[in-house]
């Protein structure tokens, strides 16, 4: 039997009632360097409510989102016109797979009305095996 994949799958006819909570984990884990409002701080992180960027990444924003939140990200990012150098977002491995889903489908749905967000089962297969960073700046550069 496979415990992970009944996990996941469990998580997500749970999700629902759970993204309630995913503004108060937002702003316990995020909101410190994305800003309360999800519009980033400048030199500091970007911004998260970026309508665009995320209509950009069309289908890949769910793997892009989760892997970001499982992986971290490094490297020189763009957003909103401005030019994130050495950022350094690390890993939020600390938090458990239904807080993360919460986190990502209040950033993809309520911050940015996108109506959809990673899966419980996506979340848990990033946590074993994060994707690079690279490629996650290539997603976020159109590639």
């Amino acid at each position: 039997m496979n415990k992970p994949l009944i996990l996941a799958g469990l998580l997500t006819l749970l999700a629902p009632a759970a993204w309630a909570d995913g503004h108060a984990a937002f702003e316990e884990n995020c909101a410190s360097c994305h800003g309360a409002d999800a519009e980033g701080i400048e030199g500091l992180a970007p911004p998260l409510h970026n309508a665009a960027l995320w209509k950009t990444l069309g289908d890949h924003r769910q793997a892009y989102i989760a892997g970001v939140v499982t992986g971290g990200m490094s490297g020189t990012l763009q957003s909103k016109g401005s030019t994130y150098e050495g950022l350094v977002m690390p890993p939020l491995g600390y938090l458990d797979t239904a807080t993360l889903v919460e986190i990502t489908h209040y950033v993809l749905n309520d911050v940015n009305q996108m109506g959809d967000g990673p899966s419980a089962a996506l979340i848990t297969q990033y946590q074993a095996s994060p994707p690079e960073h690279a490629a996650l700046r290539k997603l976020r550069n159109g590639g």
